[in-house]
């Protein structure tokens, strides 16, 4: 009995082992961004100048976040084997800027405030990235002429990294619809914006 009991105790440490494994090497990490871009950009509906993204502490980081709320809906999971390329403020500043028609001659600032991205588990199989962001468009002088919140979820295709990142470019590009939109209907209902977003600091 003692030599069998060994034996179990022996195979037990041999199999938590394989499952444990070990953690994957630098040049098996796959490293993502947000793919390549249309090749028109959206009119941005004002004279835009500049925009920018500053990310919430949270998510200062390039891992790809993911959150298994059927299970522990207050924990923040990273995948191990896949990452961002840069901080998902970055990637997502890079995108918008490209995406947006920006103009030199223009006065006004774009700020957005990253304040979530993740994909969400409901179920083992079902996921969708969670984009929270709150823009402010600025006069050349600093000063707040209108603020947004936008929340934006899309569909995971797939339940893993993969099918995150294909979500996040998807809510990414709903973002830049839904702030040029934003901008577009600021312009219709408040004519002297425009000119104030002409003027240079």
């Amino acid at each position: 009995m003692r030599i069998t009991g060994t034996f179990l105790a022996i195979l037990g440490a041999i199999l938590l082992a394989a499952c444990v494994g070990n953690p994957p090497r630098q040049a098996d990490i796959a490293s993502h961004d947000l793919g390549v871009l249309p090749a028109d950009a959206l009119p941005a509906g004002l004279p835009l100048a500049a925009l920018e993204v500053r990310a919430a502490p949270w998510l200062d980081a390039p891992a790809l976040r993911y959150r298994l709320a059927y299970a522990d809906a207050t924990r923040r999971h990273a995948y191990a084997a896949s990452r961002w390329a840069a901080p998902p403020a970055a990637l997502l500043e890079r995108h918008l800027q490209r995406r947006i028609a920006l103009d030199a001659a223009g006065g006004c600032r774009l700020h957005l405030a990253l304040d979530e991205l993740e994909q969400r588990f409901a179920a083992p199989q079902a996921s969708e990235v969670m984009l929270e962001a709150r823009a402010t468009l600025a006069s050349a002088r600093g000063a707040a002429l209108a603020r947004q919140p936008f929340r934006i979820a899309r569909s995971a295709p797939t339940p893993d990294a993969r099918g995150g990142v294909a979500a996040t470019r998807a809510a990414a590009e709903a973002l830049a619809e839904e702030l040029t939109r934003w901008l577009g209907e600021l312009a219709s209902r408040q004519p002297a914006l425009a000119q104030q977003c002409k003027e240079k600091p």
